[in-house]
């Protein structure tokens, strides 16, 4: 699905205002060196506007858990 606010969706409510509520989960694409694709689900995002609509997300370092299993 790809969904371009500014051209309308032609449902009852603005999808925009409904997909982070109430705990945002995303799904972040990325590209690695040898071109393979990989699409996760990530929950560290929110919306910032709606009008423009402008998500924001923010990665950190590799998780250390392991290290303390």
């Amino acid at each position: 699905m790809f969904y371009e606010p500014s051209k309308g969706h032609g449902l009852p409510h603005d999808p925009s205002k409904a997909i982070v509520a109430p705990r945002p989960i995303g799904w972040i694409s990325t590209l690695n060196r040898a071109g393979e694709i990989n699409l996760a689900p990530y929950s560290f995002f929110n919306a910032v506007s709606t009008r423009p609509f402008i998500v924001w997300f923010s990665s950190e370092g590799e998780k250390d858990s392991a290290s303390f299993a």
